[in-house]
This record gives C-alpha cells, structure tokens and sequence, in this order.
C-alpha cells in the first residue's frame, strides 16, 4: 500500500523520491491479465495498483459494492464504489475538488509555484461559485466550435489509416489510436499539425496536477515543462487575437475568460483530449474484436456504432475514479467519512453496478439506456464528452470500413498501472 500512501500525500506535500514517482505513474512494465485473482475470502484493502486489481478489477469492485460500499482502506483512503452513491457524490457539494489545504498545489501555493497557479486556474480543481462561471463560458465556446466548424475527423482518420492499409499488421494504440487523438484536439485547438508531437510532451507532465506531486525535483520539473505549455499557447493566444480564425482558441478568446484562464484551459483540455481517448480507442477495439461477429456488423451497420461506443465506455472506461476531498463529516451508510479526506468516486465501479446495469459484467453493443459515468456528471462532468464520443465514433467508423476483418494477433491483454485510470497498454491486430 506504499504506492496508495504516496498517492494521499498529493493532499499534504509529503515527498518521496523521483525513482518511486516513475514506478508509480510510468511503470516499466505493463501487468498482464493472467495476474493471479484476488482469494475470495481475503479481507478487501482497496489498492489501486495492486497487481490484481490493475489486470481485472471487476472481482474487486463487486466485492466492495456487496459488502463494503463506503470502503476505508489501509491508507485511510475511502472509495465509493455503488452508481447510487456516486452519482449522489457528484453532485454534493459537500465533496469538494479543490486541493486540501496541504496539498502543494493549494491555492495558497499559486505564487511560489507554477504547478499551484495552473491548478488554480482550471475548472477540475474549482468549486462554485467560483466554478461556475468559467465553466459556462468554456462550455459555450466549446459549444460553439463542435456546432459551427468541427475538426474533419474523417479526414484526420484516413490520414492515419492510409499508410496502415499496405501492413499485415499494426497496433491500434500506437499507429492510429494516439496520433489521430492528438490531432484531433489540436486541430480543434488551432495547432499546426507540426507542433503536436511537442505539446503531447508537455501534456505528460500535466498529469502530475492530478496525481502528487512527489518531490521537490520533479516539482521544479513540473513547474518548468508548465512554464513551456504556457508559453507556447501565450503565443498561440496573441496570434488568434491579431488574426482570428475557426479555432476553439479563437473561441476562448473572445468568451470573456482572462488571458491566463485561457492559456490554462487550453493546457488541460490538450492533456486531457489525449490522454484518455487514444486509450479509449484501443481498449474498445479489442473488446469489440472479442465479441463474435460484432465488427463485421458494425462494418455492414455503422448506425450501431455510436450505441456501441457508449457500452465501450461503460464497458471499460479509461477513467476509473476521480477524487474528492471532504469538505465536512458526512454520514453515509452508517460510516463517517471525516472532515478532509480523500474520497475516491469509482466511476468504474459505478459502470458495472447490476442495479442499473442488467447483465453489468457483458459487452452489450445496443444497450439503452446506459447511464454510464465514463464522463461523470454535473456541473464537473467532462467538458470534452460530445467531441470525443464523435472521434470514437469516426475512428469505429473508419476501422470498420477499413479493415472489415479485422482481428487480435494477440490475445492477452495487458494493462498500464496508472493510478486512477484503466489504460490498455497495446492493441495489436491482424487485416484480414
């Protein structure tokens, strides 16, 4: 549980050495599914990274949800694991999202480091009132974008797609899934297309906000890889303002947000447009090619795929938990979380909950409803939900027609342990 303790201490500023940072967040080695399974009868001591929970956490959760829904674990980190629940917690202001009082990127640190200062400045880590306005305009920039002059999606596929054609074989995550994910936010962002590879650097280092902030090395690390998303999108923002164009930029610019607001947002929505939907991609590639005949149907009915595409979601979700902070004691389930804690909301959990999801634990391609949590919901819900179920869609869409027989060369799955998400770490497969 050292590796769950260090995760708790983001909310404190404890440090631990650059070497344990890099085996908790990039690990060297991804965990295969053939990990053994937790022992039934084992007592339940929720750990994020622990071997078995990385490679299937299923198991673990409908433990948790049956016997232990308001978990406390060893670390005293509490998990809530029911859709009831979170679903509730989402919208409670009593869990709040701005960092503990500790946490090195609370507000009172936005002077002495870059890192608090970029924490401070993006809706995640916001709660209203102060939250409330930025989202709005954010969301209606947004908004406007998606609904006037959308990424060519289609186009940005086939770029990718066109040289795999000619191979026997390639790697969904790699040689299509990551590259169109990273054009398709920075084209929406007004990214010239050579300038990507350089921004999903900084985009790496951008996650640190999320998880801990581990020692004052990789702080001053952090602080300097921010410092350059910064300036680059400092430079982006005065060129948009001299000439505007259709970009999202341009949108931002003209919603009323400060210079700095923007600049900040845009560095989070580049992270986060990336980060999870190459994932998402690949993750939902190979469960699909896992169920007999689905892919031939969706390459003969490609209306079926934006209902697939939501079941993917739910199915495997990239984000399996976000965390909160009580703000107060809370009672629930005659349990008290107190005043300060670390909660986890495990939208993944929530996602296989067979009280809102017959049959939970099976791949349902036209499931409806499906009041999946893959997004969250509220106020916080992600607020890039509408563009990256459409580049889900177009990327099923163009795989499909593509390469209608597609199949796994490689049936073992193996999972990248990153604290907080549930990120494939391949998806190698075969044309024809």
């Amino acid at each position: 549980m050292d590796l769950i303790r260090k995760f708790i201490r983001r909310m404190s500023g404890d440090s631990s050495t650059p070497a344990e940072v890099a085996a908790a967040i990039e690990p060297t080695a991804p965990v295969s599914k053939q990990e053994p399974a937790t022992p039934t009868n084992a007592p339940i001591d929720f750990d994020p990274l622990a071997p078995a929970f990385v490679s299937d956490p299923y198991p673990i959760l409908a433990r948790l949800r049956t016997e232990d829904p308001v978990h406390r674990n060893s670390s005293a980190l509490w998990a809530l694991t029911r859709h009831a629940d979170i679903v509730a917690a989402l919208g409670d202001p009593r869990f709040g999202n701005a960092p503990s009082p500790y946490a090195v990127v609370n507000a009172r640190n936005r002077h002495r480091y870059v890192c608090a200062d970029v924490a401070n400045n993006i809706i995640p880590f916001l709660d209203p009132p102060e939250h409330d306005t930025p989202r709005r305009l954010i969301g209606r920039a947004f908004a406007k974008k998606m609904r006037h002059q959308p990424p060519d999606l289609k186009a940005i596929a086939e770029e990718f797609l066109a040289p795999l054609r000619a191979r026997a074989e390639f790697d969904v995550l790699h040689d299509f899934g990551t590259p169109f994910a990273i054009a398709g936010i920075g084209r929406t962002l007004g990214v010239p297309p050579e300038e990507e590879a350089l921004l999903k650097e900084w985009s790496h280092w951008f996650f640190y906000l999320f998880m801990m902030i581990p020692s004052q090395e990789v702080r001053q690390q952090l602080d300097e890889a921010l410092t350059a998303f910064r300036d680059y999108f400092k430079g982006r923002l005065a060129i948009v303002r001299e000439t505007p164009d259709e970009s999202l930029l341009t949108g931002l610019a003209e919603s009323g947000l400060s210079d700095a607001e923007i600049v900040d947002t845009c560095m989070l929505l580049f992270a986060d447009g990336v980060e999870n939907v190459d994932r998402a991609i690949a993750s939902g590639t190979s469960v699909m090619l896992r169920q007999p005949g689905l892919w031939q149907h969706l390459a003969a009915n490609p209306d079926a795929i934006p209902a697939a595409v939501d079941e993917c979601l739910r199915f495997e979700s990239p984000a399996m938990f976000v965390g909160r902070v009580a703000r107060e004691d809370i009672e629930l389930r005659g349990r008290t979380i107190p005043k300060n804690a670390g909660v986890l909301l495990l939208l993944g959990s929530a996602n296989r909950d067979p009280e809102v999801f017959p049959e939970a634990d099976t791949f349902i391609p036209d499931r409806t409803p499906n009041r999946h949590l893959a997004f969250g919901q509220g106020k916080h819900s992600c607020i890039g939900g509408p563009l990256v179920r459409l580049e889900m869609t177009i990327a099923f869409e163009a795989l499909t027609q593509s390469f209608p027989q597609l199949r796994l060369s490689d049936e073992s799955l193996e999972w990248t342990p990153r604290i907080g998400h549930r990120w494939i770490a391949k998806c190698p497969v075969r044309n024809g």
